[in-house]
């Protein structure tokens, strides 16, 4: 089957009429009157973002749900997305098959179509990209840089369990039995705080969402809201099978910064001014939705992570860098 034939037999299937059937160069859309557009791109790489040799439905969710996150964070609607997918040699028509049940489940979840994109073939490893269209009221987006001072700090979910995940998936640790199966699936299909985005857009002054790392994540909103930001490493909120290997492990204190540090989470991190925080938290419970304040916005820089005691604990490497 050449290119022309998998995208007429498998991705026609999943786009909207925005892309045109895929038979044109280009999607046209018409966006609504008093909406503002909000774009978000990620890449996926094989051997960095998922493991050598995978490529099925889980791959696809997790490539819609990664950019997805984003979206979220900033109080966005999605409603479509380009798809560049750079194929292995390896990569057969089952294969392709399987991957686009998994981009149909993705978007049921999330009510989007698919608008358009590219596919081409390498020698090299599978590199998977999407490009994700929302809106936003005009002047509505969350940025990150409008954090102020006596703003909450808080989280949506449970942080870490996409890292032990990872060491899972890798053998880089002891099988915990169910444990391990819950923190692979973390890894593989995280689930992003989809049905909180419009009262994130309602309440936050700054969100993104938590990729590389809790810790440096904040960092990044501390550094363009001009802000310092204090996280209390003991009200990170963890699931019951984190807790556990937390408990497990020599030294508390180290574990839980490693959660923090660990990243792919595709949580949301936001601060709230703390007069909205009790109408936020009742969104949250509808929706069904954990959400914890864990810091505070203050007239320093940087970010400061701190014991139960207040007392500053060193990091060394607050999150996953690139380059």
């Amino acid at each position: 089957m050449d290119e022309f034939g998998f995208i007429a037999k498998y991705l026609s299937a999943l786009a909207g009429p925005e892309g045109l059937d895929l038979k044109d160069d280009v999607a046209v859309w018409k966006a609504p009157k008093g909406l503002e557009v909000v774009i978000s791109m990620d890449t996926q790489v094989e051997g960095v973002h998922f493991p050598d040799g995978k490529f099925d439905a889980q791959t696809a969710e997790k490539l819609i749900s990664v950019n997805i996150s984003d979206l979220v964070s900033k109080g966005a609607d999605p409603i479509g997305y380009f798809l560049s997918l750079t194929l292995s040699e390896h990569v057969d028509v089952e294969a392709l098959e399987i991957f686009c049940r998994g981009l149909a489940n993705a978007q049921n979840r999330y009510g989007i179509k698919l608008w358009g994109g590219d596919t081409t073939r390498t020698k090299g490893k599978n590199v998977l990209t999407v490009t994700l269209v929302g809106t936003v009221p005009v002047g509505k987006t969350v940025l990150r840089s409008g954090a102020q001072v006596g703003d909450l700090v808080c989280v949506t979910g449970c942080i870490g369990d996409s890292y032990l995940g990872l060491k899972t998936v890798l053998n880089q640790m002891d099988k915990f039995g169910s444990q391990s199966s819950y923190w692979e699936s973390a890894y593989h299909l995280p689930e992003p705080p989809f049905a909180l985005r419009q009262a994130i857009r309602k309440y936050a002054t700054a969100a993104l969402d938590i990729s590389d790392g809790l810790l440096a994540d904040a960092g990044h909103i501390a550094d363009v809201s001009g802000v310092g930001i204090d996280i209390f490493l003991t009200t990170i909120p963890l699931s019951t099978a984190s807790t556990k290997w937390v408990l497990g492990e020599c030294d508390h204190q180290k574990a839980r910064v490693k959660l923090a540090t660990g990243g792919d989470d595709y949580q949301v991190l936001m601060c709230v001014p703390e007069q909205k925080i009790s109408a936020l938290k009742k969104q949250a419970t509808k929706t069904g939705i954990a959400l914890t304040v864990i810091g505070k916005i203050t007239d320093g820089s940087g970010v400061k992570c701190r014991d139960s005691q207040g007392n500053e604990v060193k990091i060394d490497k607050p999150g996953y860098t690139h380059f």
